[in-house]
Parts: structure tokens; C-alpha cells; sequence
């Protein structure tokens, strides 16, 4: 029986109804996606040069022992099938041809018994259709022997996302079922840290409950479960609100099914869920702070696509899909709680971290959930990582511009976190464990905040969006840095509109806040909050993360000693087991 190795996926439209990302159709062509049924009549055709529907020659031929690849397709009518090989340089060349029918095509095709002399980056199909067709499903597939077994298993973080994690257990549910039913050995472990939840539980999903110890712990917690049971050789990590096509976790099963490598990790892509043609990121780098690669990629486009299967060095799985060996797992996450977790384990392992198109998620963009709370998150673990990790001097650099940036932008609450942030690192590892469930910072966070309060939808109906109408100029900008974005002048010399409506993703932002009373922050067209100029919390945020800076400079030496002694207990398994009362 042929192993399935790439569906050509056909999709729903629920997810995303971006068609140039599955299937480009030509001439009379159509495509229903209530059916996930392709339509051709006479000359019209159906090209898979695509996101989900080219296949990744290079990266099998580069990380796995597959030698023979065949075309499998389910269809009524007559065509003639292609495949089509493309380098690096999108040039395409025609590796085989057949005129089929829908009965002749129910055995499959040959493709090649030599995959490894196939001098491609990428295949893809092409259907021409010679008489009125339908297409029910197209994929590649192998007869070849798996090279070994794998047991994945599922394990997703959840806490109080209630549509977002039920929509995701109604995917998962006839997936399991299904691929468990084919053989394969596929489990999901949704990990509850909030409020009770509407999942229905089955042979293949189970739900745990457990004490709200953020994303480190909830990924701890399913990590132990699963290493304890028999039968599991790989786990994936993957967010509540990672929206995902289950052909990814398809893939991703055969991919490593073949592999030839025991530590070979897969990171799923993030494509943003505002623009879901576009590419936030394809794996990442950390050298003190975290390069996302392929940024910005729009993969409708067949050659940015190709973009993705050049080699680069990856050393950063995102938990919104990360699929890792349990074999290569000797430590656990570090109880960052949320932010950071994901970037310290990958470090902390020698997993070979690769990616391939076709698997990826759908999340928000992460402006959209940016705020005081965020940053002293983020702010924390970036510290600790480069104490641990390196990359020290960096991370200083990106600590003052970051809260100078903020404060210049009067978003002073944000750069009170970052000191809050700051003096918990230097308090040393014995704050981790105390403050493991974060309740107490949390609720002084919230206490602290002066402005960075949410708005209702109707406080930007009165504002039009600002735009720059010119680009700034050296001595305009040099002005604004010497008088600290206008803090240290009168506001008798602010601006007649005082009050501007900007999008965060205007940059530089900073230059929107010079001289004006209340900035209304924006993303994604939704209100955030409204920043007020204050020089008294000005003058007090920048003395005060000046000092902390400071001292994170001169107490660097003692921090990193301290906290690599504290590395290995801060994420063993029996310290998770502690917090979770075992």
C-alpha cells in the first residue's frame, strides 16, 4: 500500500480561501471548495505550483533515505498529467507526462526510482483537462518502506481561548481518527491551565487540566505525560490559537517517517492570519535577539515560495509548531511562564531545526498583542537567554534603545515593565521558582499601568489616520533626539493637532509623538490605547531604567555564573513535577 507522502492539499476555505496558495487555475476552470472538488472542462487546467501543493525535492533529497516518489490522483474524466521540475532560479523543466483517465489513473505513477539523480529544487503537477473533469485529490506518495517509526504526539497549551481551542480539537478529532485508523501512531494532549472547556475527549485526545502555569508549564506538563508513555518518539508543541491546516501534520509525519537524521526538528512557518498570503517568518536565528528568516515573504508567489527551500541555519522552533525527537529532550522549559520558553529550549538542544513549505499556522499579528504586560515578558527572557545562551552585548544594546524607544514614543508603561523586567533578572534564579505562577506580578503590572488602558472601537471616529508626507530630515531628526522627542520643551510649542490616530506599524513611531499631547495607537485598524505626553513619567522611567541598565552591565559576570549553575534544576523534570504537586 502506497505511503502517502504530500497531499496536494484542496482546501475548505475555512481557514483561508487564498486560492493561489493550494492550486492556480487556467481557462474554463473552477473550484468548489464546499466540495474541495477541482472543475476543468476541455483546455482548462489546474497548476500546483503552489505553497501547499509543491513538493520540497531538495530538502527529501538533502534529509532523507527516499528513493522512489509516484503521483497518486483521484479523478473523473480525462487529462493530460505533468510534472514539472524547477531549480533554484524558478527555471522548470518536464520530467514525465501521461494521458489518463480516471480508471487508468487509480494505480498511480511512476515519477522516479532515483529521487536522489533528480536535478530539482521543487516538483509540481499540472492537470490539463482533455474532456469535462473533476478532481477529488492529488498527492505523492511512495511504495518504499519507512525508514523508521514514528509516534507523535500532540500537545497543545491552552487557557480560557475557548472558541479557539474547540475549533481546533473539531480539526484534530477526524484527523486522529482517521490517520490512526491508516496505522499511523498519532495522540493530542491539550493541556488546560484556565476554566473548563467543551473538547470531546476520544482514544486519540485527551485533556488534562492543570494549575495556570503559563505556556512553560502547560508544555512541561504535556511533555512529562508523553514521555512517560510507551510508543512516542516525537512531540509537537503547537499554540491554541495556531490555526492549522492537518495536512501539515501529514507532512510533517512523513517527512520525518523517511528521515535519516534522529535529531531533525520541524518548525512550522507563522503566516499572519490579517493577510494570510503572507509569510511572517520560516524558522528563526537567536544571536542575542531573535532573526525571523523569510520575513515578509508573499507566498502566492511561486518564487518567493522557492525562496523558502534555500538552506539556512535554524536554531529556533516557535511553539506555535514545533515538532522535535523525545530522545534529544534533556531539559525542560524554563519557567519563563510565557515568552521566551520557546527560544531558551531550542538552545538549550542540538536538534537540527528545518522547515518546509506547506507546514505552517495562521496567528495573529503579534503588534495585536503588544502592551506593557508583553514587554516585561519578553523583556525577561531575552535577558536571561543571553546570560545563559550569549549574545549579552547585543541584548544591552537592544535594552536601552527598546525603552528609549518606548518612552520617546509615550508608551512609558512599557518601559516601566522593561524595569520591572530588568530588577526581577537581577534579583537572580531564586525569583523563578517563587514567582513561578506570576499572580503577583501580574496583578502589580496591572496596578502600575497609567495609561496603556484598552479603547473602545468609536475613540478613533473623531481621528484620521497620520501619515508621513515627507521624509525626515537630519538636522529635523537631531533636533528631536537633543530634546529627547520633545520632553524637554514647553508645550506651548506643540502641535496645533495635538492628537493623532497612527497604526504601530508606522515607523518610526517616535517621530509621530514628537510634540504632540495623546497619540491613539492602532493595529490592524483596531484601537489600542491612547498615549498622553507626561514628562514627569518620562523623566522617571528613563532615570530608572538608566540605573537598572547599569547595573545589569556591572553585575553581568556574577548573573551568568548564577544562572547557569541554576539551569539544570530550573528545568528538570522533577522541578516541573514539584509545581505540578507530583
Amino acid at each position: 500500500m502506497p505511503f502517502d507522502l504530500h497531499d496536494c492539499l484542496l482546501p475548505d476555505g475555512k481557514l483561508c480561501a487564498e486560492l493561489d496558495l493550494y492550486v492556480r487555475l487556467r481557462g474554463r476552470a473552477n473550484y468548489a471548495f464546499s466540495e474541495r472538488r477541482l472543475y476543468l472542462d476541455v483546455g482548462g487546467s489546474a497548476r500546483f505550483n503552489t505553497y501547499f501543493g509543491a513538493f520540497s525535492l531538495h530538502k527529501w533529497q538533502r534529509y532523507t533515505d527516499l528513493k522512489q516518489l509516484r503521483l497518486g490522483l483521484h479523478m473523473d474524466g480525462e487529462v493530460l498529467l505533468r510534472v514539472w521540475g524547477v531549480n533554484g532560479q524558478g527555471g522548470e523543466a518536464l520530467v514525465k507526462e501521461w494521458r489518463t483517465t480516471g480508471a487508468a489513473a487509480s494505480d498511480g505513477f511512476l515519477i522516479s526510482d532515483d529521487l536522489s539523480a533528480m536535478p530539482y529544487a521543487s516538483l509540481y503537477v499540472e492537470i490539463v483537462a482533455l474532456a469535462p473533469t473533476q478532481v477529488n485529490a492529488v498527492s505523492f506518495s511512495t511504495d518504499q518502506e519507512a525508514s523508521r517509526t514514528v509516534g507523535l504526539s500532540i500537545v497543545i497549551t491552552t487557557f480560557n481561548r475557548f472558541d479557539d481551542i474547540a475549533a481546533t480539537a473539531l480539526r484534530l478529532a477526524d484527523f486522529l481518527e482517521q490517520a490512526n485508523h491508516r496505522g499511523a501512531r498519532i495522540s493530542a494532549f491539550i493541556i488546560n491551565n484556565g476554566d473548563a472547556i467543551d473538547v470531546r475527549e476520544t482514544d486519540y485526545l485527551t485533556v488534562l487540566e492543570n494549575r495556570n502555569l503559563g505556556g512553560a508549564g502547560g508544555f512541561a506538563r504535556g511533555l512529562s505525560e508523553v514521555r512517560a508513555l510507551p510508543g512516542f518518539t516525537h512531540c509537537l508543541f503547537m499554540d491554541d490559537d495556531a490555526a492549522c491546516e492537518v495536512t501539515a501534520l501529514e507532512r510533517a509525519h512523513a517527512f520525518l517517517s523517511y528521515s535519516r537524521d534522529a535529531a531533525l526538528s520541524i518548525a512550522g512557518a507563522m503566516l499572519k492570519k490579517e493577510k494570510t498570503f503572507v509569510q511572517h517568518e520560516a524558522g528563526a536565528a537567536f544571536d542575542g535577539l531573535v532573526r525571523p528568516l523569510h520575513n515578509g515573504r508573499d507566498l502566492r508567489d511561486y518564487t518567493q515560495v522557492l525562496g523558502n527551500e534555500e538552506p539556512v541555519h535554524i536554531n529556533y522552533g516557535a511553539w506555535w509548531f514545533f515538532l522535535f525527537p523525545i530522545s534529544q529532550v534533556h531539559r525542560f522549559p524554563f519557567p519563563f511562564f510565557v515568552r521566551g520558553d520557546d527560544i531558551e529550549f531550542s538552545l538549550s538542544h542540538d536538534f537540527r531545526i528545518i522547515t518546509l513549505n506547506g507546514v505552517a499556522t495562521w496567528q495573529e499579528d503579534f503588534a495585536a498583542k503588544s502592551g506593557p504586560m508583553v514587554t516585561y515578558l519578553s523583556t525577561r527572557s531575552t535577558l536571561v537567554t543571553a546570560l545563559l545562551h550569549g549574545g549579552w552585548g547585543r541584548v544591552m544594546l537592544w535594552f536601552a534603545a527598546s525603552a528609549m524607544k518606548s518612552a520617546f514614543g509615550l508608551c512609558y508603561d512599557r518601559t516601566m515593565a522593561q524595569c520591572q523586567a530588568a530588577k526581577d533578572v537581577l534579583a537572580g534564579p531564586t525569583f523563578w521558582a517563587e514567582h513561578i505562577d506570576l499572580s503577583e506580578r501580574r496583578a502589580r503590572l496591572k496596578e502600575n499601568t497609567r495609561y496603556e488602558h484598552p479603547v473602545g472601537e468609536g475613540a478613533e471616529r473623531f481621528l484620521d489616520d497620520f501619515q508621513f508626507h515627507a521624509d525626515e530630515g537630519r538636522l529635523t531628526r537631531l533636533f528631536r533626539m537633543l530634546t529627547l522627542n520633545g520632553h524637554l520643551l514647553p508645550a506651548c510649542l506643540f502641535k496645533r493637532v495635538d492628537t493623532v490616530s497612527v497604526d504601530f506599524a508606522l515607523s518610526p513611531f517616535t517621530r509621530v509623538a514628537f510634540l504632540r499631547r495623546a497619540v491613539l495607537y492602532k493595529s490592524g485598524g483596531r484601537p489600542i490605547f491612547l498615549a498622553r505626553h507626561d514628562k514627569r513619567y518620562f523623566f522617571t522611567v528613563a532615570w530608572r531604567s538608566a540605573r537598572l541598565w547599569a547595573a545589569l552591565i556591572l553585575q553581568a559576570p556574577h548573573l551568568r555564573r548564577a544562572y547557569r549553575r541554576a539551569h539544570g534544576d530550573l528545568t528538570s523534570e522533577v522541578f516541573w513535577k514539584h509545581q505540578f504537586g507530583e
